[in-house]
C-alpha cells in the first residue's frame, strides 16, 4: 500500500511544519521506495539541500582523519568549534555524533546545519563522524568506526580544543542513536553523557512499526532493505546491534531520548527508556509531537520544532557539563 499525504495527515493531525513538508516532498518528482543505494544516497543529499536549511559558524571547522586499524586512511570527522568555546572560562564539552541514514544513507554533509546548530547553541565542540556505510561495509564496521573515534577522541581532548576534565558526549538520530547508545556500553569509563535522537534500538518490530508501516518517510520496506544490507540473521540478535539486548543497562550514564511522535521507531524508543529505568540509570525523555521521522536534521522545514528540541537538547548538555 502506498501512502497517502492527505489520508495521514486527515487521521494524525500533525503540527503545520510537517503537513508544509509531507505535502512538498510527496509531490512533483517524488519517488517512492527506491532499492539502488546510490539514488537511495543522492536522495538524501538533496533532501538535505531543499529542506535543511543553512547556519554559518562564527568559529572554526576543521576536517580531520581519526586513526584505527580498520581504515587504513583513517576515518574522516567534521570538528565544528565555535569562537566562544575558546572564549568561556569553563573548559568546553566534546559531543560526538553519528549521523543517520540506516546505515547505509545520509553522511555528515546531510546534517551540517544541524551540527553547526547544536554546537553553537550548547555551545560545544562537536565531532561529526563519517563512519563506513553498508553494504560495501556490513555489521559491525560502523560501530567499531564510532568506538575508534569515541575512544581517540577522549585520548586527544586538548588536540580538540578542550581540556583533560572536558566532558565527553555521545549523539546520532536513528541508527546514529544506535551508535550513540552502543559506545555507552562498549566505553562505559568513557562517555559522560548520552543524547539519542529517535534512536533505533531493536531489529524487532514494536507497534508503531506497523502503525506507520506505509510512511512517512521510513516505510517497513525501507527499514527492512536497511537490514538486509547490513545484518546477517544472527547479527539481528547481537546486543551491539540491538542495544536493548545489552545483558547489563545500569553502566548507561545520564541519557536522553528525543523522540518523534509519528515515527515507527517511537515504540523501541519509549521501551528503552523504560529499560533504562529499570535499570536505575538517570535518564530524562522529550516527546515531540507532531512530527515524523526525520524531522531532527531538517531545520529549514521545522523550523520550530527543531528549535525547541534543539533548545531542548542544548539544556541537557549543558547540566551534564557542570
Amino acid at each position: 500500500m502506498s501512502f497517502n499525504v492527505e489520508e495521514f495527515i486527515n487521521v494524525y493531525k500533525p503540527h503545520k511544519e510537517t503537513v508544509d513538508y509531507l505535502r512538498a516532498k510527496y509531490t512533483g518528482d517524488f519517488k517512492a521506495f527506491d532499492d539502488d543505494v546510490e539514488a537511495a544516497r543522492q536522495a538524501a543529499v538533496d533532501t538535505a539541500t531543499k529542506f535543511a536549511g543553512t547556519a554559518s559558524l562564527d568559529g572554526k571547522e576543521t576536517e580531520l582523519f581519526v586513526p584505527s586499524e580498520h581504515v587504513p586512511d583513517g576515518i574522516p570527522v567534521t570538528v565544528y568549534t565555535p569562537e566562544v568555546c575558546r572564549q568561556q572560562g569553563a573548559p568546553p564539552t566534546i559531543l560526538v555524533y553519528f549521523h543517520g541514514g540506516g546505515n547505509v544513507t545520509k553522511d555528515r554533509k546531510t546534517q551540517a546545519t544541524m551540527a553547526i546548530r547544536l554546537a553553537t547553541m550548547v555551545p560545544c565542540i562537536l565531532v561529526d563522524v563519517e563512519y563506513r556505510r553498508s553494504p560495501e561495509h556490513k555489521f559491525p564496521a560502523s560501530n567499531e568506526d564510532a568506538k575508534s573515534v569515541v575512544a581517540w577522541v577522549a585520548a586527544n581532548k586538548a588536540s580538540l580544543g578542550g581540556a583533560s576534565s572536558s566532558k565527553i558526549g555521545v549523539s546520532g538520530d536513528s541508527n546514529g542513536g544506535r551508535l550513540a547508545a552502543v559506545m555507552c556500553y562498549d566505553l562505559p569509563r568513557v562517555v559522560d553523557f548520552a543524547v539519542l535522537i529517535y534512536p533505533k534500538v531493536s531489529y524487532q518490530d514494536y507497534p508503531s512499526c506497523d502503525e506507520f508501516k506505509d510512511g512517512p518517510l521510513l516505510p517497513k520496506v525501507r527499514m527492512d532493505w536497511f537490514s538486509r544490507l547490513t545484518l546477517t540473521e544472527d547479527d539481528y540478535r547481537n546486543p551491539r546491534a540491538s542495544v536493548v539486548l545489552q545483558p547489563d543497562h545500569s553502566v548507561m550514564p545520564p541519557t536522553l531520548v528525543l523522540v518523534a511522535e509519528l515515527d515507527p521507531l517511537r515504540d523501541g524508543a519509549l521501551d528503552y527508556v523504560k529499560i533504562l529505568t529499570a535499570a536505575g540509570v538517570d535518564v530524562e525523555m522529550e516527546l515531540i509531537k507532531g512530527v515524523p521521522h526525520t524531522f531532527w536534521t531538517l531545520p529549514g522545514a521545522f523550523k520550530e520544532n527543531c528549535q525547541r528540541s534543539y533548545e531542548r537538547v542544548a539544556a541537557f548538555i549543558r547540566k551534564q557539563s557542570l
